[in-house]
């Protein structure tokens, strides 16, 4: 598949995952995700974890940490919301949602805070190469 062709289903999966969520947390009725998932914060990390992935490679372009930035904002606008609908709303939710959001982001940073001892080794190793003397026929 093109690059085009999976950014934009990627982001038709975002839409409909957002709208699912947005119906699941605002309109649907309270405890309806306990069918699914037994604790609400781990229902929030898990559909906030996927909304950051699905973001992810919707919007392969954007910088990881003002993806997972927006879908924090997402959440706590959420949480506003709910309080708008007549369903609970609470900081432990929004805590939920901002560690699902940054347990995508999270191996990222592990991998850049890997990444300058590698270009050092890897530098080293050229240097290294570049001062050995060359094989000469005898």
């Amino acid at each position: 598949m093109a690059p085009d062709r999976l950014k934009s289903a990627a982001r038709c999966a975002l839409a409909l995952a957002a709208g699912v969520c947005g119906w699941g947390a605002t309109l649907a009725p309270q405890g309806i995700e306990q069918a699914l998932v037994p604790w609400d914060k781990a229902a929030h990390f898990i559909a906030f974890y996927g909304l950051t992935l699905a973001m992810f490679a919707a919007f392969p372009e954007r910088r990881r940490f003002d993806l997972a930035l927006a879908a924090v904002l997402v959440g706590c606008g959420i949480e506003v919301v709910q309080q708008f609908t007549g369903r609970d709303a609470g900081l432990g939710d929004v805590a939920a949602d901002a560690a699902g959001a940054m347990a995508v982001v999270a191996p990222v940073w592990l991998e850049r805070l890997r990444a300058p001892p590698r270009r050092e080794r890897r530098r080293m190793r050229s240097a290294a190469r570049a001062a050995r003397p060359a094989a000469t026929p005898t």
